[in-house]
């Protein structure tokens, strides 16, 4: 029988009670949505005559050939004098011909500043423009993801455009629904992932962090793995621990058994019958809620955990966020953040915000589960790696 290195340990975290706290699914942002959408990028501004805005407009398209390779399809090209906010109306020259005619003149945005010289814009012009009225200011680089935003960039920069989309991260009406599809029953998974975390704690074979699979058909919700924080277990305490017997691998890794046992056996039995651990690697079911939750996925496209969901007590690490990122997961939620070693956040010490990633061959849908008011109920050392 395995020994626990060290014996039974108090465990470093602590719970609350907090029965009476509201909690609530908060989507967590991309890296572009938490960085890059708040760039700016300067543009050349000029003044056209109503009638020959057309002609312009097919110049500039000619002289600058998709805009520079910047996408700029989020700003209206063409915008009325008392259509921008006042900072941009103050930088048009004051030889312009737009104060005696406003109704017959336009805006024309041309492009970025650095897809042309002025010199060369100018030279352009001048043949179609009696008088050439030409000027730069900011704009937002990126498209906004919410009408909000683009109100708030219209009043500030120029005249934005929502397209009801998120080019950089989940379509916000994707992530709703999934919300409303596992909130109902995401405390109960919490709970459960709670629980594995303190009997792993309390018999001395890891840190208290837990997480719970889970399996959605049919609108019916299901754990197929439970798992808790095994570094501790036929292992020295000293430095980290055993990396491979993280929670998060371990759960992966029962997953993975019922699918082989599948694949060999053709029939498998309804609950996954625990052999003895080898090596290194603590992915064998430990203790009594690691047993009685243990089940087939019933997965059959041949990705591991394609579709299924995990809920995490803590923040995964990036080695463990990188696992459920290949494992090919649907959906996870965590309780906790671990501000200082989490992989999931993209607004973090590390900001990888691996969820969601286009340079991955993966992305998923992600969320912390937090009480009103951004407190939580466990409280971990946010220097270990979970």
């Amino acid at each position: 029988m395995s020994k626990v290195a060290g014996g039974s340990q108090s465990c470093p975290i602590t719970r609350e009670a907090s029965m009476n706290s509201l909690w609530r699914l908060v989507p967590l942002k991309t890296t572009l949505e938490n960085g890059a959408r708040d760039s700016v990028i300067q543009v050349y501004v000029t003044t056209v005559p109503v009638k020959r805005a057309s002609i312009i407009l097919n110049l500039i398209r000619k002289i600058i050939p998709e805009d520079g390779g910047i996408d700029l399809q989020h700003l209206r090209r063409f915008a009325k004098p008392g259509e921008v906010p006042q900072k941009v109306r103050d930088l048009i020259p004051e030889n312009s011909s737009i104060s005696p005619e406003p109704d017959q003149q336009l805006l024309l945005l041309v492009g970025s500043t650095a897809s042309i010289s002025s010199e060369s814009l100018l030279e352009a012009l001048s043949p179609l423009l009696a008088s050439v009225s030409l000027f730069s200011t900011s704009v937002p680089l990126l498209a906004p993801t919410s009408q909000e935003q683009a109100a708030s960039w219209a009043s500030k920069y120029w005249p934005t455009v929502y397209k009801k989309n998120n080019p950089f991260g989940p379509h916000p009406s994707i992530v709703s629904r999934a919300g409303d599809e596992i909130e109902g029953d995401v405390g109960k998974w919490m709970d459960l992932a709670s629980q594995v975390a303190r009997q792993s704690c309390s018999e001395g074979r890891g840190e208290e962090f837990g997480v719970v699979v889970v399996e959605r058909r049919g609108g019916i919700a299901r754990p197929v793995a439970v798992a808790g924080d095994a570094r501790w277990l036929d292992w020295p305490r000293v430095g980290s621990g055993n990396v491979t017997a993280h929670a998060v691998l371990r759960a992966i890794a029962t997953v993975s058994a019922g699918l082989k046992a599948r694949d060999e056996a053709h029939i498998v039995p309804e609950n996954i019958t625990p052999s003895k651990a080898e090596g290194i690697f603590q992915d064998k079911p430990i203790g009594s809620l690691e047993r009685d939750n243990c089940r087939r996925s019933g997965d059959s496209d041949g990705y591991l955990c394609h579709g299924l969901e995990i809920y995490c007590s803590h923040e995964p690490c990036v080695m463990c966020s990188m696992a459920i990122v290949h494992s090919r997961f649907g959906k996870v939620v965590f309780q906790q953040r671990m501000s200082k070693t989490g992989g999931l956040c993209a607004n973090g010490k590390l900001g990888h915000g691996l969820f969601w990633r286009k340079e991955l061959n993966w992305t998923l849908l992600a969320w912390q589960y937090s009480q009103e008011g951004g407190a939580s109920s466990i409280h971990a050392n946010s220097d270990i790696n979970v």
